[in-house]
């Protein structure tokens, strides 16, 4: 006899009433209307709904998929391959894929790179108009600026990967 269940995560039904459960989800985060013009673009429009199904996931080094979550870079590559796009697994390769675009010729759907104090590319997001990216950061996968303190700093290329 098949038995139907709920279509809520194992730990809900785990440890229902749990204070724990769902606390590394993020309920709260910017929300960012995409350009029209840049929905136009079908492959970007699949992108973008793809990255989207994430938001608030929490972010988790060496996260690949929805199961496990996501780190920067597995995020980006788990995106990308729903939407037929392989790309290679960490930031500083992804930063090898497609071609270099300059900061004032990014499109939607350019990966944008960002390199930290111990290495040269450390960091991948999706730009996605209007001075903005989809990422997996230390605060969840949410929408942010490139144009924040840190990320001026930090910035170091982008690439086109689209068609």
């Amino acid at each position: 006899r098949r038995h139907s269940f709920p279509t809520r995560r194992s730990s809900d039904l785990l440890f229902p009433g749990s204070p724990y459960v769902n606390r590394y989800y993020y309920t709260k985060y910017e929300k960012y209307e995409i350009p029209p013009e840049a929905l136009a673009d079908e492959q970007f429009a699949a992108i973008i709904k793809e990255a989207e199904k994430y938001l608030g996931y929490p972010y988790i080094w060496g996260g690949s998929t929805p199961a496990t979550s996501f780190d920067c870079s597995g995020f980006v590559q788990y995106v990308y391959a729903q939407c037929g796009i392989n790309l290679p697994r960490t930031a500083d390769i992804q930063a090898t894929a497609g071609y270099a675009v300059s900061k004032a010729e990014l499109q939607p759907g350019d990966l944008v790179f960002f390199a930290g104090d111990y290495v040269n590319v450390s960091h991948v997001g999706i730009y996605v108009g209007d001075g903005k990216m989809v990422h997996a950061s230390q605060s969840g996968i949410a929408y942010d600026s490139l144009y924040r303190d840190y990320r001026v700093a930090h910035y170091v290329a982008a690439r086109r990967v689209l068609g």
